[in-house]
């Protein structure tokens, strides 16, 4: 069963060769001030407004030389070809632009990994008209960065970088980027939203603005008033008006700052799989309404959580004493945490806080699940309705679910055959007698550890 997510348009746009690229940039604007327009003749309302509301000018002017348009070149792979080459032929390319934003007077660029990904070459165009071939330092998928270096540079415009945890929803921003290879275009709006999960990748934390983000912008900086970057723009909804999302300057820095040293990226993993602590959860599991963190709904045998004892329908509230909020604060703060570290993390079990120490290791390429999705929403019938069998070979913790009645607690919850039943709340169960005790004794919702072709999660059957 799927969960919902928005489908977005990384703004690239293919040519034929086919151009491919990136979303659209952004610069800084001046605040509108909140003031009552008295009673006056229309040529004074005019110039009152212009003087309450400001010009964008000066400060789009000043921001431009920062802000570059890159053109890439890459060979099609043979999945990508639309039309077939004759055997021995060149391999057909691929050219396509996107927006990028100067972060050093010696030429760091930063852009979009889509931008770049898979360029055979890559060209920076200044505002001056000038060409200056480029390399790419590192890349990290996960965040949808990438860090270039201008050739034989010296002296370039540089922008600010700001402090995008300082946003509040409603502040102005610009943006600057290169639309449909419209070079230099601007844009204005709003911080429509912060911290939106998007679908794109498992560090989802982005801004949302209602400033115009067309294809060809991708990788382009979202400044604030005082003209510093705040975002870099990455994302749009399809069929969508005036929403787009920007990667917050903060985790950029923090992206940069290691591609720049090491070419790559090496975040924190403890080794658990985790979903979000909803309200029907809590009520199935026992935990106090007021509870703030993340559930465990796995654990790597042997990895860093178990060693410290960390078990499935634990709930982390607090890394180094401080508190966890929701599962996505908890990935993105064990992602930063340093290599070797023993860290302490609280946890809530049996309604009691307790902590343990954890060592940190390097998050391999390739891991259990990063975050186990959820099954549907339960719906609100009179109770459970599988049929359920010992696992195959005996032995193994869990039962299969061998039925689900049509239109019963459990069909709604979106159980179905095939299923594993790891657990009932905290409790695991290992044959079909375990999990009938155990849902007999349970008084309400239930609370279901399934696991469904290798991501393991809770799922809340109601009452």
């Amino acid at each position: 069963m799927k969960s919902k997510s928005i489908v977005l348009i990384f703004c690239s746009f293919f040519l034929a060769g086919l151009a491919w690229g990136g979303l659209p940039g952004t610069g800084g604007l001046n605040p509108f001030k909140s003031t009552r327009i008295a009673a006056q003749s229309p040529q004074e309302t005019k110039q009152q407004i212009h003087s309450e509301l400001g010009t964008f000018a000066q400060l789009a002017q000043e921001l431009k030389p920062s802000v570059v348009n890159i053109s890439v070149v890459r060979h099609l792979k043979n999945d990508d070809q639309l039309i077939t080459s004759p055997p021995n032929s060149a391999l057909p390319q691929a050219s396509g632009q996107g927006s990028g934003v100067i972060i050093s007077s010696d030429g760091d660029v930063l852009t979009n990994n889509h931008v770049v990904d898979g360029a055979r070459t890559i060209s920076v165009k200044l505002t001056n008209g000038r060409e200056i071939d480029a390399e790419i330092v590192g890349t990290d998928s996960n965040t949808d960065l990438a860090l270039l270096k201008l050739k034989s540079v010296s002296d370039l415009p540089v922008a600010s970088l700001g402090d995008s945890d300082r946003l509040a929803v409603g502040d102005w921003v610009m943006a600057i980027g290169n639309p449909f290879g419209l070079e230099a275009t601007v844009t204005v709006g709003v911080l429509s939203g912060k911290g939106r999960v998007i679908g794109a990748g498992p560090y989802d934390d982005f801004l949302q603005t209602d400033a115009s983000i067309n294809p060809g912008n991708s990788g382009g900086p979202l400044f604030n008033t005082q003209g510093e970057v705040i975002g870099i723009n990455t994302a749009i909804v399809p069929g969508g008006q005036g929403i787009g999302f920007s990667i917050p300057i903060n985790l950029a820095k923090e992206v940069s700052s290691q591609l720049k040293k090491d070419g790559r990226v090496v975040r924190g993993f403890i080794g658990v799989g985790i979903q979000a602590l909803t309200p029907a959860l809590k009520s199935a599991l026992s935990v106090p309404d007021e509870t703030e963190g993340a559930l465990v709904s796995s654990v790597l045998q042997d990895g860093p959580a178990a060693v410290a004892g960390i078990g499935v329908s634990d709930v982390i509230v607090a890394i180094n004493n401080n508190r966890i909020h929701n599962d996505r604060e908890l990935l993105n703060e064990v992602a930063k945490l340093p290599i070797g570290l023993e860290v302490p993390f609280t946890l809530l079990r049996d309604k009691t806080e307790e902590t343990v120490f954890v060592r940190i290791v390097e998050r391999p390429s390739r891991e259990m699940a990063e975050l186990p999705t959820p099954l549907t929403p339960p719906g609100k019938q009179a109770r459970v309705g599988i049929s359920v069998t010992d696992m195959r070979p005996p032995g193994e913790p869990g039962v299969v679910v061998t039925g689900v009645v049509q239109g019963s607690p459990a069909a709604q919850a979106g159980l179905r055959r095939g299923d594993l039943i790891r657990a009932v709340g905290a409790n695991p169960v290992r044959t079909a007698q375990d999990f009938i005790i155990e849902v007999s004794r349970v008084k309400g919702d239930l609370a279901l550890l399934v696991q469904r072709q290798g991501t393991t999660a809770f799922v809340v059957v109601k009452e």
